[in-house]
């Protein structure tokens, strides 16, 4: 591990963190070596835990930086407490990096052993375990647990962070001067909360001819033509998350195709991992989440070398990949106003806009199906709703269709997602919510996350409140058929779960209006009617969880010419 543990220590001082106080023990000799053999810091040794911590306090107020504390494990972390209670309530940052033993000597009585893990509580402004990471992150993961405590030790709010640092015999480590360089990045985290105009900023972007945009979920709906701008004069293309709403910015100018930027079809095309390397770009910028599509998760995964902007208006990390290479903390507007004047290149843009063309063509055949399919509902909805509308989307299966089926330029309605942990509790209760505004608003949802938050009915009668549900109701967990838990043992008893249950019984329980469609057809119809009720009505669709998979292959399997891209 010396190698993974100098990435960690060298990046603390890529950060500019320059001071280190040590208290002697066995388990943290790797850490306190290796701080000492970098010789970019001023290290301190002070045998009383709680002593160090205070020192390291004062060392954190006099130069403004986060100072570093490096302890044993057992009880010698707790004496740091009451130092980290003062600078939690005082505002001053500090990086505690606690020994530990690793997972394999916990809860066995091995000496000197506790539980470690988050033994500060609300006293810190963050904390983290150190894993042993996967190889192809080996120096990037801890550099980027580095960077994540740094940017939370020095949020809006200063104070304490705690990493917890589970070490493994021997602990002594090979001292040589380039393990500290794996993985070491030219550019470093930037927190721009505070830049102001004069900020010489430009330089960022102007060596990159490839820019890649991506807009994934958390994007405030106000922010969406921000982003859709500045991807115009970058001639950067967007993979926009249906919940990022990007995808509605352009509704208003769709005649100018070459001009478009927004990619609403990636996960389609991007089935085929031979376009991958077509469309590698030189620089990736990500705003708000990662995008739902696991697909280009996927696909950013297979690429090295590539510069990759992450930027949050918050010190929190939102990209799984592990490729960030720079955490700009700056609200978009700022981001945008600071790195948006660069006039690029269309080359690149071209690329995916033959590919969005060649996808939308073969995904819009699925408005013609002649059976209840999720694809057809979504594209339907683009057409029969009123502009203003709001749409909650549901987890699960639901999103990803919208991510396939809910076109860039075709409809001007919000779309909102519970995308914070992804789960498929509260859907009714959230759409309900969003409805207090008196906007018309949508449900599009699956019968399970249906069923789980089914009681949050109640409400709307109690309240006025107007919604209108559409509900593909294929009994059971749908998405598991695309998932590698199909086809095994068990698979009907623990992932399908059928219900069995008639929602129609449900909607005469709560006094809702009730509509169940035998043909696709019906769609437009229901949907009028239920726009003139008051109170919450409910479009039932029944589909067929299997059916919907090969109908999925069908219209999501897209024919490319590769000499187009090259």
């Amino acid at each position: 591990m010396n190698e993974y543990i100098a990435a960690l220590v060298d990046e603390f001082h890529q950060l500019g963190v320059r001071h280190a106080v040590f208290s002697p023990g066995s388990r943290s000799t790797t850490m306190a070596m290796l701080f000492t053999e970098h010789e970019g810091f001023t290290t301190y040794m002070n045998i009383d835990e709680r002593s160090a911590g205070f020192m390291a306090l004062g060392i954190a107020k006099a130069h403004r930086v986060p100072t570093v504390l490096v302890c044993t494990s057992g009880s010698a972390v707790a004496h740091y407490l009451p130092a980290l209670l003062e600078a939690q309530y005082s505002g001053v940052p500090l990086i505690i990096l606690s020994a530990d033993r690793p997972h394999t000597l916990q809860y066995v009585g091995a000496p000197q052993t506790v539980d470690q893990h988050k033994i500060f509580g609300s006293a810190v402004n963050y904390y983290e375990e150190l894993a042993v990471p996967q190889e192809s992150h080996y120096y990037t993961y801890p550099r980027q647990v580095a960077r994540k405590a740094y940017m939370k030790a020095m949020d809006i709010k200063k104070g304490p962070v705690h990493i917890n640092v589970p070490l493994f015999e021997p602990l002594v480590p090979e001292l040589d001067s380039k393990h500290f360089e794996g993985g070491r990045s030219p550019y470093q985290v930037v927190q721009a909360n505070w830049i102001g105009e004069s900020f010489n900023a430009n330089p960022l972007l102007e060596k990159f001819k490839r820019i890649l945009i991506l807009a994934g979920p958390q994007v405030d709906v106000d922010e969406a033509q921000s982003i859709f701008t500045f991807a115009k004069n970058l001639q950067a293309p967007i993979l926009a998350d249906p919940l990022s709403n990007v995808r509605r910015c352009n509704v208003e100018n769709t005649t100018d195709p070459e001009n478009d930027v927004i990619i609403s079809t990636y996960d389609a095309f991007l089935t085929d991992k031979d376009v991958w390397t077509f469309v590698k770009p030189d620089c990736i910028i990500q705003f708000g989440q990662i995008v739902v599509s696991k697909r280009v998760q996927q696909m950013l995964a297979s690429w090295d070398g590539v510069e990759y902007i992450e930027v949050n208006p918050t010190s929190d990390w939102m990209n799984p990949t592990g490729m960030t290479t720079i955490h700009m903390q700056a609200n978009i507007p700022v981001f945008i106003n600071l790195y948006g004047i660069k006039q690029g290149s269309s080359e690149y843009l071209k690329k995916w806009q033959y590919l969005e063309h060649v996808a939308k063509q073969q995904l819009s055949l699925a408005e013609q199906e002649s059976t209840c399919f999720e694809g057809r509902t979504i594209q339907e909805l683009q057409k029969f709703i009123p502009e203003d509308s709001q749409i909650l989307v549901a987890n699960s299966m639901t999103i990803r269709d919208f991510d396939y089926f809910w076109f860039s330029g075709k409809s001007s309605a919000v779309l909102y997602g519970n995308r914070g942990v992804n789960g498929i509790d509260g859907t009714i209760s959230t759409a309900l919510g969003l409805a207090t505004n008196g906007k018309p608003t949508y449900l599009v949802t699956g019968d399970l996350s249906f069923f789980h938050d089914m009681n949050g009915l109640a409400v709307a009668k109690t309240h006025g409140l107007n919604l209108t549900i559409i509900l593909h109701n294929n009994d059971g967990g749908g998405i598991f058929e695309y998932l590698p838990q199909k086809g095994t043992k068990h698979f009907d008893y623990l992932f399908s779960t059928e219900q069995g249950l008639d929602y129609n019984g449900a909607a005469r329980m709560y006094g809702c209006g009730y509509t169940k469609l035998t043909y696709p057809d019906e769609l437009q119809a229901a949907l009028a009617a239920a726009s003139i009720e008051q109170g919450v009505h409910i479009i039932e669709i029944p589909t067929s969880r299997e059916g919907s998979c090969d109908l999925h292959k069908t219209y999501t399997t897209i024919s490319i010419d590769m000499e187009v891209l090259q």
